[in-house]
């Protein structure tokens, strides 16, 4: 399932503002320009700013519906990780192929940690076939 996920999980579009140096800036946010022109020291011999609040969107896998899969993943591969140190069943082989399929689901390095344990299902998570099933497996997990 997480290659799957790999190839269609949900990303977000996240607006990062930053200082940037003027020529550079792509989209200056026309409320923060008076900031750029108040600020000391910001122009150069020719009256040009030198740095520019600068607003970018860009795309992040850290979500909250990535963040259930992260911990969802985590807490099978402790929990297989605890059965293969009694060495029961194949929890061992098991383990090897969660982290085989954790390594081919990059886009969860970038994820942070669970902020509050899922209850409620959001939109995706109950929509989405492959996030319903990680939801459904994070609430087997918890009874």
């Amino acid at each position: 399932m997480l290659p799957r996920l790999q190839r269609a999980h949900r990303r977000s579009l996240v607006r990062q503002e930053r200082w940037t140096q003027g020529d550079l800036a792509r989209h200056p946010e026309p409320r923060e320009l008076i900031r750029s022109v108040r600020r000391p020291g910001n122009r150069d011999e020719h009256g040009r700013l030198v740095q520019v609040f600068d607003a970018r969107r860009v795309l992040v896998e850290d979500v909250h519906e990535n963040r259930v899969v992260r911990h969802t993943a985590l807490e099978v591969r402790r929990r297989l990780r605890d059965l293969a140190e009694r060495a029961e069943g194949d929890a061992a082989e098991i383990l090897v192929e969660l982290d085989t399929a954790l390594a081919a689901a990059p886009f969860l390095h970038g994820v942070s940690a669970l902020d509050a344990r899922p209850t409620v299902p959001t939109a995706t998570l109950s929509g989405d076939p492959l996030y319903r099933t990680v939801f459904r497996t994070w609430l087997h997990l918890t009874r």
